[in-house]
């Protein structure tokens, strides 16, 4: 029997986080931190991960442990330079990545292993939805990457969908629209209980 195609998670965590003031990726979420709590996330699903660091690279690599990391030089020009570096560090037979941000701990590995089913079943992107609303991550098969690698600036992953036949999964899980990017939000997510790890 053919194995599915291997799906993979790229944690792109190389942004500066200004509006946090802080290293927000490093800041404690529960018993870990907010990247760990992501990580483990993707971990439960049975995804194999590689981290895209950045402006806070050395306070992030100790988090990773065992999880390979690549650092983008020129993160400061946009979230597309930061795609862009791990896409050309993924494993070659990767044939699909779910594009997962740093800062969304809350994503349920269940969210992550349907996502992953889908790629692997053969769509070109895929997406998860909560209530009707689109959220995060996209999950984009390996023929887009030549068209990912031509974006530019603050542009992502979701840059290319409105081009594309999107598969829009629902799914009962609102962390998919749950970021964390101010000391608001931290507040409003340590007040929740945690993920368990």
């Amino acid at each position: 029997m053919t194995p599915a195609p291997l799906v993979g998670a790229l944690v792109l965590a190389a942004g500066a986080a200004r509006r946090m003031g802080a290293a927000k990726l490093a800041l404690p979420l529960g018993e870990a931190t907010v990247l760990e709590t992501t990580l483990a996330q993707v971990a439960r699903a049975g995804l194999p991960a590689l981290v895209v660091l950045g402006a806070h690279a050395g306070r992030l690599r100790p988090l990773l442990k065992d999880v390979p990391a690549v650092e983008a030089a020129d993160h400061h020009r946009g979230l597309a330079h930061s795609l862009k570096a791990g896409l050309q560090a993924a494993p070659a037979d990767w044939q699909g990545v779910l594009v997962v941000l740093g800062d969304m701990p809350f994503v349920r590995p269940e969210t992550y292993a349907r996502l992953t089913r889908r790629l692997a079943a053969g769509a070109e992107a895929v997406r998860p939805a909560f209530g009707g609303v689109p959220g995060n991550p996209v999950g984009l098969a390996r023929s887009l990457f030549p068209r990912l690698m031509a974006l530019e600036g603050d542009r992502g992953a979701a840059a290319l969908l409105p081009g594309l036949a999107v598969e829009e999964v629902a799914v009962d899980d609102p962390g998919v629209l749950r970021d964390i990017d101010t000391p608001a939000d931290l507040a409003a997510a340590a007040a929740m209980p945690a993920p368990a790890r």
